[in-house]
């Protein structure tokens, strides 16, 4: 599944700084899962699926988690990724990057482009 223009994801304030929230969407049978981050001003949303083995980001009970403060860290194997570029930063990610949205802010609001 695609995001579709104008897809809200979440409000500014409602965003940890720095961290990380998953928002998950459904169609149909369609399922998209994104993780919207921040550090600082930068804000960016990736496709909630670990590049090197297609795991969710996420823990089982919900919780991102983030390493000193710049590191999305995938909790199936431990790679982690930079909050404001989802590349790879270390782990077995070896040179990979998360699948980046385009985003718009509006109305203190964060939504896909």
């Amino acid at each position: 599944m695609t995001p579709k223009p104008g897809l809200f994801l979440a409000r500014v304030d409602t965003l940890p700084n720095p961290g990380a929230i998953v928002v998950d969407f459904a169609e149909g049978e369609s399922r998209l899962s994104i993780v919207v981050t921040r550090r600082g001003d930068v804000i960016a949303a990736f496709r909630n699926r670990c590049p090197h083995a297609g795991y969710p980001m996420e823990r089982p009970d919900g919780r991102v988690v983030i390493q000193e403060g710049r590191f999305l860290v995938c909790t199936a194997h431990g790679a982690s990724f930079a909050l404001e570029s989802g590349d790879c930063a270390g782990g077995p990610c070896n040179g990979e990057a998360l699948e980046r949205f385009a985003i718009e802010l509006r109305d203190e609001s964060v939504f896909i482009a």
